[in-house]
């Protein structure tokens, strides 16, 4: 058990201080507090557009005042007050309103107003005022404008079938599953194939440099094997600690700020904590292991680092399907999508997407799992009995003539043990 902990100490702290590792986890944080910045620095900047309203009806003008918001700050000027404030670029556009026949308007801006005047928002608020224009001029009374402009009610109802029955879901919800799973499906694929690589060099560089003899002759090959997973996964929880560190540092900061408070009650963020999360996390890990224990075979059957990039082939192959198909998964569920789904290495990707866009139910995420875990324990057994075969195997012909160079050995040693 010591030696077991001295190589996966050795292999940790390693990978730890290299600056693929440093880049990978950094990137991230980095990227993100870039986008972070420029939201923030948004937010504290804008300013709403100055209108000025150039109209012969005060009451319209003082209509239009009380609708100022965040966007559009209305005043009212004369003719010639504006057109020098325009001048002078101390107001963003002037907005010159008729009122006969019927009210109709006219908005000349700056080009080069640092904030552009939203037209919609007022759209909206001239056209408030020309239906009461009309409504005055047909006689309405007050109740039968408001029953003249509201519009007829029509609710829109989300639903997703589980277990044979109709759940009501959000919109929110809808739209937040959907980010969840397309985030879900480019994390997976990112850590399974950089860990992966990170894994095979790491074999790699030890046969390359025919230190493998020496450390066989301290440590059995099968220690080595699970050794290096392990350092491989405690890496991986270190980057997923800096992460959950970082941002819940973050959060205290950005749960104050206006602009994520403007955005926090439009979106469900109930999926982050919910049985679907759960499922995605449990994916991840086993998913992890599985190509974990791929990347150990492929590394073990190169002879020197030249060949690592050939040999995890299949990794990036195998990630990058499950990358697609959960893009498709996306689209729409089709019979490729559910069968995919529930097939060893790609079923790591696609099933927790399925789950999170509520194609599926937690039963059949459950028996892919199953599968999964199951698949990965027998894959376990195989590949160890393989790696401790071809790690001292060294053909300069490449991975498949070393894996069937590998499979002889492993035939003949066999045979020797019935003998």
């Amino acid at each position: 058990m010591n030696k077991y902990w001295i190589v996966t100490s050795q292999v940790y702290r390693k990978n730890l201080k290299s600056g693929s590792w440093l880049s990978l986890v950094l990137s991230p944080l980095i990227l993100l507090a870039i986008v972070i910045g420029i939201g923030w620095y948004f937010g504290q900047n804008s300013q709403p557009a100055q209108v000025a309203v150039v109209t012969d009806n005060p009451v319209i003008a003082q209509a239009l005042k009380k609708t100022n918001d965040a966007d559009i700050h209305y005043q009212h000027l004369s003719a010639t007050q504006a057109k020098k404030k325009l001048t002078n670029e101390s107001i963003t556009g002037i907005l010159t309103i008729k009122t006969q026949p019927t009210i109709s308007a006219k908005y000349i801006e700056l080009a080069n107003a640092e904030t552009s005047a939203d037209l919609s928002k007022m759209r909206t608020a001239l056209s408030s005022l020309k239906t009461s224009q009309t409504a005055s001029q047909l006689k309405l009374t007050p109740a039968q404008l408001q029953a003249l402009i509201t519009p007829a009610k029509m609710q829109k109802k989300t639903v997703s079938i589980e277990n044979g029955k109709q759940v009501t879901k959000s919109n929110s919800t809808s739209t937040a599953n959907y980010a969840f799973a397309t985030g879900l499906t480019v994390f997976i694929m990112l850590i399974i194939t950089v860990y992966g690589q990170m894994l095979a060099q790491e074999i790699a560089t030890e046969k390359g440099s025919r230190i493998m003899e020496i450390l066989l002759s301290s440590v059995s090959a099968a220690t080595q094997f699970f050794a290096k997973l392990t350092a491989i996964l405690l890496l991986l929880v270190t980057q997923l600690a800096i992460y959950a560190v970082a941002g819940g540092l973050s959060w205290t900061w950005l749960k104050h700020q206006s602009f994520v408070k403007e955005i926090l009650p439009s979106v469900d963020l109930s999926v982050l904590w919910s049985t679907t999360s759960l499922i995605a996390i449990l994916f991840f890990i086993i998913g992890t292991m599985t190509f974990a224990v791929l990347a150990a075979l492929l590394g073990s059957l190169v002879a020197n680092q030249e060949q690592v990039n050939t040999a995890v082939m299949p990794i990036s192959l195998l990630a990058l399907a499950g990358y697609f198909l959960s893009l498709m998964a996306q689209a729409g569920d089709s019979m490729l999508i559910k069968v995919f789904s529930y097939i060893p290495f790609i079923n790591v990707e696609l099933m927790p997407v399925r789950l999170a866009l509520q194609h599926t139910t937690l039963l059949a995420a459950g028996i892919s799992l199953a599968i999964a875990v199951i698949f990965l324990i027998a894959f376990t057994f195989m590949v160890v009995k393989v790696y401790q075969t071809n790690v001292l195997v060294y053909s300069e012909a490449g991975v498949i003539k070393a894996m069937r160079q590998s499979f002889r050995i492993w035939q003949a040693e066999r045979k020797n043990q019935k003998d």
